[in-house]
């Protein structure tokens, strides 16, 4: 679980989409994408709130984009970006390889407060 470094500072929640390449083509995705899924799940708290899959985008045989989404509670949005990569990682957990990490894209905003 991900609590961030955020204790007793005032924090501001982003929204994170981070998208990414997943090597292997749809069906190396459909083989780990429940587990991925799962492990994004399992990672909510106070500091990330509903991190999941938001969408694949599929080019051809060999090629997906997969897009993933949390609100995070962050001091700034250098710490909301590494909370949700680390996030990514955790979920992504021993299939790193399957990644094309160096592509990732990555889109963060301050979500407006409740």
């Amino acid at each position: 679980m991900i609590t961030g470094r955020t204790t007793g500072q005032d924090v501001t929640r982003y929204f994170v989409r981070l998208s990414v390449p997943r090597h292997g083509g749809v069906r190396a995705w459909r083989a780990v994408s429940d587990d991925f899924e799962r492990g994004l799940a399992v990672q909510e708290s106070a500091t990330v709130a509903a991190p999941h899959v938001e969408s694949e985008s599929r080019r051809g045989r060999d090629y997906v984009r997969v897009v993933a989404i949390a609100t995070v509670s962050a001091a700034d949005v250098v710490e909301a970006l590494a909370i949700a990569w680390q996030v990514f990682r955790w979920a992504a957990a021993d299939d790193t390889d399957g990644w094309d990490m160096a592509a990732a894209i990555a889109e963060i905003r301050p979500r407006p407060a409740p």
